[in-house]
């Protein structure tokens, strides 16, 4: 697998995919490998929101799915890595499982990148649903807003909706660079 390439790796990843969805292992309703652009994430928030009405989800599971989703595009397009062309590239998938519906999402990180992600993703899944809550209204309350448009509040969100710890992993890339897989389940 050549990993010099981002757009060659999410390609072979997608693959992958879907040669387990063939073979009856997953339910993938949405599947996306390339480059992130706003068009892009309109498109995949459409996207989805159709698949999950045409699969007969109720709408307050459409909310809550589609909602999770904005916030892993956003995490990705805010602290993804961008390469020397200006881009931000990311592989989506959205699939059925039997405890509900799993967004997995994944793109290139630094080992900068990858360190404050250990560290904040820790710490959000070392919280208990209240502490949770509370962390949210306390970050939303204080409008310590960064300089990337954000109170911090993503990851805290997906762990709100998803009832469990956020699953991640980094895989570590010949370049030096990381692959960074987040992993949410919003449970039906």
């Amino acid at each position: 697998m050549d990993t010099t390439r981002p757009h060659h790796l999410f390609s072979n990843l997608q693959a992958t995919l879907h040669e387990r969805t063939d073979s009856g292992e997953g339910g993938v309703l949405l599947s996306f490998s390339g480059q992130l652009t706003p068009e892009v994430h309109d498109s995949l928030m459409m996207l989805a929101e159709n698949s999950l009405k045409g699969k007969g989800v109720k709408r307050k599971l459409v909310n809550r799915i589609c909602s999770t989703l904005i916030e892993c595009l956003q995490n990705v397009s805010r602290h993804g890595w961008v390469d020397d062309d200006g881009e931000i590239q990311l592989y989506l998938t959205l699939e059925h499982t039997p405890l509900g519906y799993q967004i997995r999402i994944g793109n290139l990180v630094d080992f900068d990148m990858a360190a404050g992600l250990r560290e904040s993703l820790s710490e959000v899944n070392g919280l208990s649903h209240e502490e949770l809550r509370v962390q949210y209204v306390e970050r939303l309350c204080n409008n310590d807003w960064s300089d990337k448009g954000g109170a911090g509040l993503g990851l805290i969100s997906m762990a709100k909706k998803s009832n469990g710890p956020l699953d991640y992993q980094f895989n570590e890339l010949d370049s030096g660079m990381f692959l960074f897989t987040l992993a949410v389940m919003v449970k039906s």
